[in-house]
């Protein structure tokens, strides 16, 4: 897949790492696991919005991976394409995130200044439990606008365009 084309319509999956046990070759501990998965949303009046819905765990095992699957989903947002209107923004929809450590919220910021470079608008929205909590110790809502539903967010998005 490359950056301009659309990812498939359900969850994109990296490979779990998985240890096995060397003489039985059963396996013994199953990395985390992260989906994505992209909508265009169409706001009306030739604009659209980037919905990229998170699941699962970020992690060390799959931030990196996601890191570049969002500045790929960015850039492409950015790209005027035949007979599509430009995203006014990208919306990172966490509601089915279970666990965000450091190396996620990094992917997260990396995200947030890609589209930044891209003049998109980048928000966050869904956040539950731990990962509302840790968003928020870590002070990225001082940076980005943390939403409690999708929704809200692509109504901020399409209200200020």
């Amino acid at each position: 897949m490359t950056a301009f084309e659309s990812p498939p319509p359900s969850f994109v999956r990296p490979a779990a790492w998985t240890l096995r046990d060397s003489t039985t070759r059963d396996r013994v501990r199953t990395g985390a696991r992260v989906g994505l998965r992209r909508t265009d949303v169409d706001c009306g009046a030739g604009s659209t919005v980037m919905l990229l819905a998170l699941a699962g765990e970020v992690d060390a095992a799959n931030s990196g991976w996601l890191t570049v699957q969002l500045s790929a989903m960015i850039t492409s947002a950015s790209t005027v394409h035949t007979g599509a209107a430009p995203s006014s923004g990208v919306v990172i929809d966490l509601t089915l995130v279970r666990f965000c450590d450091a190396s996620g919220i990094t992917a997260l910021v990396k995200a947030f200044k890609h589209a930044r470079n891209q003049r998109l608008r980048l928000e966050l929205a869904g956040a539950r439990g731990r990962v509302d909590r840790i968003l928020r110790l870590t002070g990225i809502d001082d940076v980005l606008h943390l939403h409690a539903e999708p929704k809200d967010a692509l109504t901020a998005l399409n209200s200020r365009t």
